[in-house]
């Protein structure tokens, strides 16, 4: 890749990037800037607990649509990510494509493997590789354990990714995205 292949490629949908934690517009300052995203702040969702996972998904829901929009395409890192995943699975119509960055997921929550496989949408796990010795097998197996799931590292990438590499995983975002939109088209008949 030269770098510019997907220059003026533009996704449709909106790329909606969730964060937990102070300021997400700072945090995801390199998509918001370069790809037009969306930043929303999200609370920390206990995996162990359903309810609030079940409330969780329901505010988080309840934001796609008053965007406005159809459908967006779902950015989450770190800690959000278990809560996209849900979002994901249980929300397939709201959610385009699903894009996890450096994702923080305990892999032995009850009904976990069942969570992957419900995940319909097309999804890319980014994960960065500051070293050669750098252990990403459970990033890897998120994006394995989901039907539609790629899987992508950043060599010398630090974390997080999505701020400290920001050109390559916007790259990858907007290819992703392209090619999740037109899978879309053609399953959909449009």
């Amino acid at each position: 890749m030269t770098g510019d292949e997907w220059a003026g490629a533009v996704p449709a949908q909106p790329l909606l990037c969730l964060h937990t934690g102070e300021d997400p517009a700072h945090s995801f300052a390199g998509q918001v800037d370069a790809l037009g995203a969306i930043s929303f702040a999200v609370r920390a969702v206990p995996s162990t607990d359903a309810q609030s996972v079940e409330a969780w998904v329901d505010e988080v829901a309840l934001a796609v649509t008053a965007l406005g929009h159809d459908r967006v395409h779902l950015l989450a890192t770190g800690a959000s990510s278990f809560g996209a995943l849900v979002l994901a699975g249980r929300c397939p119509a709201l959610i385009t494509s699903l894009v996890l960055g450096d994702p923080e997921i305990e892999p032995e929550i009850p009904g976990y493997a069942e969570l992957l496989a419900h995940v319909a949408v097309p999804t890319l796990v980014v994960a960065a590789a500051p070293d050669a010795h750098t252990e990403f097998g459970h990033a890897q197996r998120i994006a394995g354990g989901i039907d539609n799931g790629l899987f992508v590292i950043i060599d010398g990438g630090k974390v997080p990714v999505h701020r400290e590499c920001a050109a390559s995983f916007n790259e990858w975002i907007t290819a992703f995205t392209v090619i999740a939109e037109g899978l879309d088209a053609v399953a959909s008949g449009r």
